[in-house]
């Protein structure tokens, strides 16, 4: 699915994070479709419509978008002979007139499966669950601010999870950046934590942390604790004409693949994310270049993006502690600990290693004609236990 930029005007953030949106959903779906189910549910608990430009059609809301990129890939599999193929959607909105319009946009489109669902996305969890008997689910979180009673939602997504579900969670950086430790915050904070007490570990999180990390942090352990997800990756998309982080998208799932998934897109988004934001820079100071805007983008995210050489360096630094303390570990399972916590894709992981393997930093065998670690391969420090440093 294609989304028009144009849309998007003074809110470029929400294109980005509509087009990972509809990148991820579209991979996932295939994959489910083919390999795991032939039902794919998906949730919007905030659904809006909040800043749409296009207010026929909706095709700058995420519903919109979600609706036609997951019928695109059930009609595709439709026409190659892939039958059975069901999508739910169920979209949960708390404002009366906005409820109004997603009830008249659920009647102008009855050829799809579409529940309304009026009032907090807490508040309808057992209504949505069910409607959702079966299948896979992606639940799509994406608030305003973060007064959400997540020890509610915890609870739904660990259900959802229990069939491989997944979701996708705004995490609203710029706004928790500069309001985290306002004393008026405490209870709301503590609600999106499921942690009423959570201001010691906050306090006793590192002080070179931004508030905004300290609360991921935080966000994260409860997830985690609570059975929600097994991987949280996630990607900051910018405030459009500022270098300062508008919001984070943090995938929750149990699956590796996911997590590969999720890295290969955001190397994607992210260079579109690059040339909006230098199209609105020229936009404002025209200059003249050398070079072509497709290679500017391209030189700034090997600078800074996804597989730049500092997040390279920090993949090595991890693999090397993580084999202090244990080895040999197979290929794999470095791999999802290190797509995890850096921007960083698994090919480029791969040259990482074989990098390392020519410094001497670590050690491996390959199969003849493999040039790159395999899935199972044993990654070893050297026998010398010179690190290669």
């Amino acid at each position: 699915m294609t989304i028009d930029l144009r849309h998007y005007l003074n809110r470029e953030q929400s294109f980005i994070k509509h087009s990972f949106l509809t990148r991820y959903l579209q991979g996932a779906a295939y994959k489910i479709f083919l390999g795991r189910t032939k039902v794919f549910n998906f949730v919007d608990a905030f659904a809006g419509p909040w800043e749409t430009n296009d207010k026929d059609n909706f095709s700058d809301a995420s519903f919109d978008q979600a609706i036609n990129t997951l019928e695109a890939v059930r009609s595709d599999l439709a026409a190659r002979g892939v039958s059975g193929l069901r999508v739910r959607f169920c979209l949960c909105e708390k404002r009366p007139e906005a409820v109004a319009r997603l009830r008249q946009y659920a009647a102008q489109r009855k050829e799809f499966e579409i529940h309304v669902f009026e009032g907090k996305f807490e508040d309808n969890l057992d209504g949505i669950a069910a409607k959702l008997p079966d299948g896979f689910t992606f639940t799509f979180i994406d608030p305003t601010g973060w007064d959400i009673q997540n020890d509610l939602v915890f609870g739904f997504l660990k259900n959802r999870a229990a069939n491989g579900g997944e979701f996708l969670l705004n995490f609203m950086a710029d706004h928790i950046n500069r309001h985290a430790e306002y004393p008026g915050v405490v209870a709301s904070i503590g609600r999106f934590l499921a942690d009423p007490l959570w201001e010691p570990d906050f306090k006793a999180l590192p002080q070179a942390l931004s508030n905004q990390d300290k609360v991921l942090t935080l966000l994260e352990r409860k997830m985690k604790a609570r059975g929600v997800a097994k991987y949280l990756p996630n990607l900051a998309i910018m405030l459009p004409r500022q270098d300062r982080v508008k919001m984070r998208l943090v995938l929750g799932t149990f699956s590796a693949e996911g997590l590969e998934v999720f890295r290969d897109i955001q190397a994607k988004v992210e260079r579109e994310e690059i040339e909006i934001r230098n199209n609105l820079r020229d936009g404002e100071n025209p200059q003249i270049s050398l070079f072509s805007t497709d290679d500017i983008a391209a030189m700034q995210q090997d600078t800074l993006g996804v597989g730049c050489k500092t997040n390279c360096n920090r993949a090595a630094e991890l693999i090397v502690d993580a084999l202090r303390k244990s080895e040999p570990i197979a290929f794999k399972t470095l791999a999802v600990e290190i797509l995890e916590s850096i921007p960083i894709r698994k090919t480029q992981l791969k040259t990482v290693v074989n990098e390392m393997k020519k410094a001497g930093r670590v050690t491996f065998d390959l199969p003849p004609r493999c040039k790159a670690p395999q899935e199972d391969t044993p990654i070893r420090l050297p026998a010398n236990g010179s690190f290669g440093f």
